[in-house]
């Protein structure tokens, strides 16, 4: 603004990029209060309410904001060396990152400013990339070939109202300020380079000349860090020692806490010693500064209360305003209490440290490091001193205020030393004697921390099973079994792994630019089958890491649902493999040599070269990927842009194989075809085209490959060329990421795949009662009988059973590990129970443990489950799902498609979603629980149950939450299937037990009534719009999602599990 008559305009440009607020809070005067001020805020139907006259500090929130903004802007612009005329960029720079700042403010809940005005995730990309005034490179579009049109600039933050996301204010040496998109941060070659140096300091020099000097002290007079007090807790060296409280402030803390029994006198509120009092609250989980603005008044207007000598008695209410604006009531009882709770024995106040933020070094009073070095006797010797250096603390009431080093060194010694080596001071005289130290003992805190880990890894097991960390554990373990399974396993691991070792005669050299690495043994147990398996790995760690991806992607447990349930449809066959050894199938991509181990008998001591991707190396996971999908392009099949381990190819049916053009449709058509529309025609063809073609898929879980074909094994015997597979490996899929895969007939006559967990479950069962056995203790028993997977009035939340010691907190961690793959791969009927005992692994405690066993119990007692991937067409009663005009409300709303989309082919199919939650079921925060499940066909393709982040405080909200989330989910599933060239029939249909919420996303007219649900609220409905979906009310007793949402018992389980699992109940 060029005057404050502008200040309207301010006001628009606030409604246009934050919205609309319910209430302003403005100063009286005339700019705010009155004209187009004014104007502007009845039109836009926010209340405008102007504080009393003359009273410069009744707004806490916006004197508190105001100043700590101008702290940080005049901490910038000294630190940084920029001219004072760029102030205003600065502070709208400061201003921007605090919007975009979590704080203990209790009505943020958590999130950002930024995220609380607009209901969208705040975005940082753009803040913190580069600091204020930082130097960067950036293209001039004024500078001419031949000259480098990278030039030199200044950064001054983001652009808010020019240009896309990431535009930003650059500084050019003439002092014009520029916006552009490509700019870059120095590297640390040009850092260090004196002709980059040398540039630097000329373009600093035109600047000054052009936009002034560097700001100093003196050009914020109006802004110290003495408004926040600083209290001497802690001293260094020669510091003077604090003073003794005077008699004045002895008589007030008497006439606060004076001997019980004296009169009670009426006080004005004139002469109230508690009013403008600052204390600290716990609110919202954190601690809140509030300030006790007035004495509060009955409906005369005359203060409640009276006062008393005795403070325990003293009934005067007063009303204590916090930052955010927020107004309490407390009364002086509790006023009196906290002010004592938060101050030492001498009365210094506590502050509760957020977080440092910024340092200061006086050149004058500080050491440096030529100085810190001293002889004596002969002797060097280094000062230790931390004069001169102070470092500027966030306080947890949003406050700021610089601190001697000594006081936080000693106070906050872990988080001061965090600080310095975050930015780069660690090396300096007041840091470099005691940081690592410091570092070294948090290290050891950490460490006893996670002790429990550490004792469970000494006596490791998986499954249950004990498994070895040596060759000699492994030996030992045998031993004491009584069998040869690890020595077995070792000696085939060593068969298969010499291919991959180039040993070298004993008068051979190392080839020049080859690392030298160890090796060692790794064991594991195999989930699918149990089976041992040893493993000689490389030392990686070892090597200079490759600049490219070094891990091997696996493909989704969702996307092997989809691929299964397509074979059935479109009546394919399956086949799966287990590639033998596969990493050493691919070539070494470094170049790495070893000294072999006693392991490998005659030849122990000989140095061998390493040519194939060995496990354990940096690069092997990516070689070998790239080695298959090298081969799998060579075979015709290209990646899935929707899942990269899943590769495609267009493949002719063969009773249409002699077809000499399979997408010519048009010969032999009647007449009436030919006069048809091109419209009808291609939709024909492509019709015609899917019956006669269809998509081949090789589905790649590292080693572990399903194909999906009309002839599958002329696929795996070619991969068989390329890629050992293991004997008798290639045959339909039995055991596929730990489930039984087997075909079934339904009651329909339709043949599908169907999912069986029954042996994982069967031995993870037994692997837990080896563990109680072992364990001898009468308290940890499996129940006899679980007919639920919780037992009646189980509530986890609510448990305040004893802590579990650590072997028993790390059994508990690793069985729900356990449980959660049991609901992965079918389980989905415990898939609540166990997400809610999940849910407490950081502190487990018995009745947790307890809860677990029941759960285990239970799936003992019915471990037969399976999910059937049925390929039907399932029936929906579409008039339900009614589809209304949204042009008014979403003109122009289309569902986007991919441009990359590949040709569909084979059979369309339908995409279903029940969704469903548990409002406020968690009693101990009262937040909710999300459910969905989506069928495509009907098969179930996806499952989701988890707790909402937030606390939503009515059924709609939270019904709302959980429709949004599961619609995304659906989303992402609609895009895959277009990728994997498979045909959508038309929208996804949507089920809701919330009449409410099917209202507000079936009709246009509906209106919100519930301003926080917006988000979702314009999210579901747009989706709607562009018929992407359409929603339709379904009775809570039919829904299966309510599965997944609470804990159920009885008939109405039982009814809801047999909708998605067979056999269980058998």
């Amino acid at each position: 603004m060029q005057k404050k008559g502008h200040a309207h305009q301010a006001l628009s440009m606030l409604f246009q990029q934050c919205g609309v607020p319910p209430v302003m809070i403005v100063d009286y005067s005339k700019e705010q209060t009155e004209g187009d001020f004014r104007r502007k805020c009845q039109e836009a139907q926010c209340r405008l309410k102007p504080l009393e006259p003359y009273t410069p500090k009744a707004n806490a929130a916006e004197s508190l904001g105001v100043k700590e903004l101008k702290k940080g802007t005049r901490r910038k612009m000294i630190s940084s060396g920029s001219p004072k005329r760029l102030w205003d960029h600065c502070i709208e720079l400061e201003a921007l990152i605090r919007s975009h700042t979590s704080s203990e403010i209790f009505m943020l809940n958590g999130e950002t400013p930024e995220t609380y005005m607009t209901g969208q995730t705040a975005d940082i990309s753009q803040l913190c990339e580069l600091g204020w005034y930082e130097h960067v490179m950036f293209r001039d579009t004024a500078v001419t070939y031949p000259d480098d049109d990278e030039v030199l600039g200044r950064w001054l933050g983001p652009a808010i109202d020019v240009g896309p996301a990431m535009t930003a204010k650059i500084l050019k040496s003439n002092g014009e300020v520029v916006y552009r998109t490509t700019f870059r941060a120095l590297t640390p070659a040009e850092v260090e380079d004196e002709t980059h140096q040398t540039m630097r300091q000329v373009f600093d020099a035109r600047i000054q000349g052009t936009v002034g000097n560097p700001a100093c002290d003196e050009d914020f007079d109006d802004v110290t860090d003495s408004e926040t007090p600083s209290f001497n807790v802690y001293f260094d060296e020669a510091q003077p020692q604090p003073t003794a409280p005077d008699e004045d402030e002895g008589e007030l803390l008497m006439g606060i806490f004076g001997d019980v029994g004296e009169v009670e006198v009426p006080t004005p509120e004139a002469d109230d010693e508690y009013v403008n009092v600052t204390i600290t609250l716990p609110r919202g989980g954190g601690s809140s500064r509030g300030r006790v603005v007035s004495r509060k008044r009955d409906g005369d207007g005359n203060p409640i209360g009276r006062k008393s000598a005795n403070a325990a008695v003293d009934s005067r209410m007063y009303n204590v305003e916090f930052a955010d604006g927020e107004v309490t009531e407390l009364t002086a009882n509790i006023i009196a209490t906290t002010m004592i709770a938060n101050c030492d024995e001498e009365g210094n106040e506590y502050l509760l440290l957020d977080s440092i933020v910024d340092f200061r070094r006086d050149d004058a009073k500080a050491l440096s490091i030529k100085d810190q070095k001293t002889v004596r006797n002969n002797r060097v010797y280094m000062k230790k001193s931390t004069k001169g250096w102070e470092l500027c603390c966030k306080w947890k009431d949003e406050s700021t205020s610089y601190e001697p080093l000594s006081l936080l060194k000693e106070s906050h010694p872990v988080q001061t030393a965090e600080f310095a080596v975050a930015a780069g001071i660690d090396d300096q005289p007041a840091f470099n004697w005691w940081v690592k130290a410091v570092l070294r003992r948090r290290d050891r805190i950490i460490a006893q921390v996670k002790s429990r880990q550490t004792r469970y890894l000494k006596k490791r097991f998986k499954f249950g099973i004990e498994v070895p960390k040596t060759i000699k554990e492994a030996y030992a373990i045998d031993k004491k079994n009584g069998n040869t399974k690890w020595a077995d396993s070792i000696a085939k691991e060593l068969r298969n792994v010499k291919v991959a070792f180039k040993i070298l005669d004993q008068d051979d050299r190392v080839p020049i630019g080859y690392q030298q690495i160890r090796m060692h043994w790794i064991f594991d147990i195999k989930m699918e089958d149990f089976r041992f398996k040893s493993r000689i790995v490389a030392a990686g760690n070892m090597t200079e890491p490759p600049t490219s991806v070094t891990y091997a992607t696996v493909v989704s447990r969702e996307t092997v649902r989809i691929a299964l349930t397509m074979a059935a449809l479109n009546d394919l066959d399956v086949k799966a493999g287990d590639i033998q050894n596969a990493y050493i199938t691919a070539p070494c991509a470094e170049k790495i040599w070893t000294t072999l181990g006693p392991e490998f008998g005659v030849d122990q001591g000989k140095r061998a070269i390493i040519v194939r991707a060995l496990y354990g190396l940096r690069s092997s996971g990516a070689s070998f990927r790239n080695h298959l999908a090298d081969c799998m392009r060579h075979l015709g099949y290209t990646s899935c842009p929707a899942e990269p381990d899943l590769w495609m190819k267009q493949v002719v049916r063969p009773e249409y194989a002699n077809d000499s053009d399979s997408g010519d449709i048009e010969a032999g058509k009647d007449a009436q075809k030919k006069k048809s529309s091109k419209k009808e025609k291609k939709k024909q063809r492509n019709k015609d085209d899917g019956d006669k073609m269809y998509w081949s898929y090789v589905l790649c879980y590292v080693d572990d490959i399903l194909c999906i074909h009309h002839d599958p094994l002329s696929v795996m015997t070619r991969l068989d060329k390329y890629f050992k597979f293991k004997p008798g490996s290639i045959s339909e899929p039995n055991i596929y990421l730990g489930t039984k895969l087997k075909k079934m007939k339904l009651e329909s006559g339709v043949e599908c795949w169907a999912s069986s967990p029954s042996k994982y479950v069967e031995e993870a069962v037994r692997n837990v009662e080896k563990y109680l056995k072992d364990l001898d203790s009468d308290r940890w028993k499996l129940p006899k009988r679980a007919e639920n997977p919780f037992a009646m009035a189980c509530e986890p939340e609510l448990d305040t059973s004893p802590e579990l010691d650590p072997d028993l907190a790390s059994f508990y961690m690793s069985e729900i590990g356990v449980l959660r793959w049991m609901v992965e791969i079918g389980r989905i009927d415990i898939g609540t129970e166990v997400s809610m005992l999940s849910s407490h692994m950081a502190m487990p405690r018995e009745g947790h443990l307890d809860a677990m066993l029941h759960v285990f119990a239970h799936v003992r007692q019915k471990h037969n489950s399976r999910l059937a991937l049925d390929p039907s067409y399932p029936e929906i009663d579409e008039p339900k799902f009614v589809k209304y005009d949204w042009t008014e409300q979403y003109n122009g709303a289309k569902e986007p498609v991919p441009a990359n989309m590949p040709r569909a082919l084979g059979k369309e199919v339908d995409l279903r979603l029940y969704v469903d939650s548990d409002h406020a079921g968690e009693k101990l925060t009262r937040r909710s629980r999300s459910g969905w499940l989506i069928y495509m066909q009907c098969a179930l393709i996806a499952f989701h149950s988890k707790r909402q982040s937030t606390v939503e405080t009515s059924v709609f909200g939270a019904e709302f939450c959980a429709m949004k989330t599961g619609i995304e989910a659906l989303r992402g599933i609609r895009y895959k299937l277009r990728m994997m060239g498979i045909p959508l029939a038309g929208p996804s249909f949507v089920y809701g037990d919330n009449m409410s919420v099917i209202h507000n996303t079936q009709r246009p007219e509906s209106t919100l009534k519930k301003k926080n649900c917006s988000v979702a609220y314009h999210f579901i409905r747009e989706a709607v719009a562009m018929d992407e979906c359409r929603t339709c009310h379904i009775r809570t007793e039919d829904n299966p999602a309510d599965l997944l949402t609470k804990v159920l018992f009885g008939s109405k389980r039982r009814r809801l599990v047999r909708k998605i699992l067979y056999d269980i109940y058998d």
